[in-house]
């Protein structure tokens, strides 16, 4: 594969600290506030392009993207735009952390509901959280799919679910994300695995790769967490970005989780995303780590 086309939100994330997660009916008072570049597909594709691979960003975005602050910054960092133009804003992501590092995230699709009106023509795919409808006509035209339904899962229904699923390579999927995909389809982890790569991702635990019928368990990078925001678009985009340098899974995945503790130790998405020579020296370091 020589580019990753990413599909789905590019979007602005406004971060909350907050001494705790509020009950119903109750208010709470905003420790800090900060507005980070985001959405999924966009953190993706950055990610890639850091780490030496080729990217394309496919997104409906407002009709000035391309010259805005944000568009600019994404093709400095090496990511090709294939974005539809639309009358409208940006998508946002309202995220609220606290101090156990638990979220709870409200997110605006802006102009991300028009995304089914441009589906391009692309060989090697990955579909971030997108619209249903999209990823279903998007599935039918990739060589090769690779799928994350992530925060968007709950707008799919069963038979979108399923005809996506029936076109996937490889599957990024959540412990909760792959009990919903079951009561939704009746598809569990094994029946998935053997029609295609997973990777389960397990919070603390690191992740759980199924590949060629084979289980594999990699332990997560023990981090400092400063805020726990774009941990699996980093997993996604060192994993791919692995894949392309002709890594088996299971190596990729290493780095994936490598990847994914570095961009918790600080605030925003995209901040902490390593460069490959970067990603590199600290899996020789956390390697040397693991023998004392």
């Amino acid at each position: 594969m020589s580019t990753v086309t990413v599909c789905g939100h590019v979007a602005l994330d406004y971060i909350f600290q907050v001494p705790r997660h509020p009950e119903p009916d109750h208010s709470i008072y905003i420790q800090r506030m900060e507005k980070h570049y985001g959405g999924g597909a966009a953190n993706i594709t950055v990610g890639i392009s850091r780490l030496g691979g080729s990217s394309e960003l496919v997104a409906a975005v407002p009709a000035d993207f391309a010259h805005t602050d944000y568009g600019q910054y994404l093709q400095k960092q090496g990511v090709r735009l294939r974005v539809t133009p639309f009358p409208g804003d940006l998508p946002r992501a309202y995220i609220f952390n606290d101090p156990q590092h638990r979220q709870i995230t409200y997110f605006s699709w802006g102009v991300s509901e028009h995304l089914p009106r441009a589906v391009p023509e692309a060989e090697t795919v990955h579909l971030a959280p997108v619209h249903p409808d999209f990823a279903c006509a998007m599935a039918d035209r990739a060589s090769f799919l690779g799928f994350e339904p992530g925060q968007d899962l709950p707008r799919y229904s069963a038979p979108q679910l399923i005809q996506v699923l029936d076109r996937t390579d490889l599957l990024f999927v959540n412990q909760y994300e792959i009990r919903t995909i079951e009561k939704m389809t009746g598809l569990d982890l094994d029946s998935l695995a053997r029609r295609m790569d997973v990777v389960l991702t397990r919070g603390q635990e690191g992740c759980q790769v199924h590949h060629r019928g084979e289980c594999t368990v990699i332990p997560a990078v023990p981090a400092t967490v400063v805020d726990p925001t774009g941990a699996g678009d980093a997993h996604r985009a060192a994993c791919w970005a692995g894949l392309m340098r002709g890594l088996e899974m299971e190596e990729a995945c290493r780095l994936a989780n490598l990847a994914a503790s570095l961009v918790v130790q600080q605030r925003g998405a995209q901040s902490g995303l390593p460069d490959w020579d970067t990603l590199l020296r600290c899996a020789e370091q956390n390697s040397r780590a693991e023998k004392i």
